[in-house]
Parts: structure tokens; C-alpha cells; sequence
């Protein structure tokens, strides 16, 4: 398996089931600004609220191979084995499918996320050990706190005013190098200092 980082905002996803698991799929794309349709015979509260704020389509019936021919990203997740199984039969092999009560059946899985601003950091076992998936993914959230997600944003106005320097890539390289250090991140002062330093430099160049 090959991790991707891909962007789904705007794009059509299907959910197949109506549940607790679909509710949860469906939080994760949410925050990508996914197109949502759930389609299962019946919801549960929580996604017919999510619908509702989001303005997600509601198909109140069994899924059909069909409803996905346009789907970017396709999510079985109905509560049987067979159907689940049935649906991914019917599906187009470069289609992007990801099939929660077996894994391998399908090409895509959720992994555990943490996000702090820029940074975004994934971790999975594969279905191995979804605990050991759940223990890693809480060492990273004590791990990166939320001072990174300042000190990202921070390393992203950096890089943009360094991209417009008239430098050699090397010296661009040991200037974007020179921000990794700790203080910047646990600073504001120290990046505030380290960014009117930059623009000074920008400043001397181009006059």
C-alpha cells in the first residue's frame, strides 16, 4: 500500500450505509469538504444531522453498483458482510474504493491522522492492530502539540517570501534549513524577529 495525500474537496463520494461507521467516514471527509451522498434503507440520527448542517444527499434505499459510476471515492459501509462484498464486485477496478469490514477488498483505508495546521501526519498498521494504530496516533497528539500549528503557518510565510529571493537554490536551502530549529517553533518573538530579518535581506536585494 502506497500512502497518498489526496484533495477532496468538491469531489463525489458515495456512502454506502447509514450507520455509526458511515457517520464516522463521513466526519473525516467532512472536514475535506468532500461531496457526500449516503445512500442505505435507513439513517441513523447522527447522519441525518450531518446531512442536514452539510447538505449531504440522503438516498433512502439499498445501494445499487450504479450509484457509484460517478463517485471519485467510494465508501462500503453497510452492516453486511455479503452486500458490502456484492457492491465491490460491481465496481470499476480504477475506482477508488474503500470497503471498512475488509480492507483488502478494497484499494483505499483511513488512516489515523494528526493535524497541526500545515502539518499533517498519518500513521496505519494496515489493519494488523488497529489498538497499536490507536496507541501511535495518541503518542504523536502528545508528541506534536499545538504549538506547530502556528510555527507551520509561520514556515509557509517564510518559504513563500525565500521562493522570491533572487538566491541559488543553495541559499535558499540553508535559509529554510535555518528555521527547523525549536526556538522558532516555541517563539513568536524569535519567528517575528527571524521573518524581519528576512525581509530586510528581500529588501537589499532587490534595491
Amino acid at each position: 500500500m502506497q500512502p497518498l495525500i489526496i484533495d477532496l474537496k468538491g469531489k463525489k463520494v458515495v456512502i454506502a450505509g447509514g450507520g455509526r461507521i458511515a457517520a464516522r467516514k463521513a466526519k473525516v471527509l467532512d472536514a475535506e469538504r468532500a461531496n457526500i451522498t449516503f445512500i442505505a434503507p435507513e439513517f441513523s440520527e447522527e447522519v441525518r444531522e450531518l446531512s442536514v448542517l452539510r447538505g449531504y444527499r440522503l438516498v433512502e434505499r439499498g445501494a445499487e453498483a450504479e450509484d457509484f459510476a460517478e463517485a471519485f471515492l467510494a465508501i462500503l459501509a453497510t452492516n453486511n458482510r455479503e452486500v458490502n462484498a456484492s457492491l465491490v464486485r460491481g465496481l470499476r477496478e480504477s475506482q477508488l474504493v474503500c470497503v471498512v469490514d475488509e480492507s483488502g477488498e478494497g484499494n483505499v483505508t483511513f488512516p489515523a491522522t494528526v493535524r497541526r495546521g500545515n502539518l499533517q501526519i498519518a500513521v496505519t498498521s494496515n489493519g494488523s492492530s488497529p489498538k497499536l494504530t490507536r496507541k501511535l496516533k495518541r503518542e504523536l497528539e502528545e508528541q506534536f502539540d499545538f504549538s506547530w500549528i502556528s510555527y507551520t503557518e509561520f514556515l509557509a510565510e517564510y518559504r513563500e517570501v525565500v521562493k522570491r529571493l533572487p538566491l541559488s537554490f543553495e541559499e535558499k536551502g540553508e535559509l529554510l534549513w535555518g528555521i527547523l530549529e525549536d526556538k522558532y517553533r516555541l517563539d513568536e518573538k524569535a519567528r517575528g524577529e527571524k521573518l524581519g530579518e528576512l525581509l530586510r535581506l528581500k529588501q537589499r536585494l532587490i534595491s
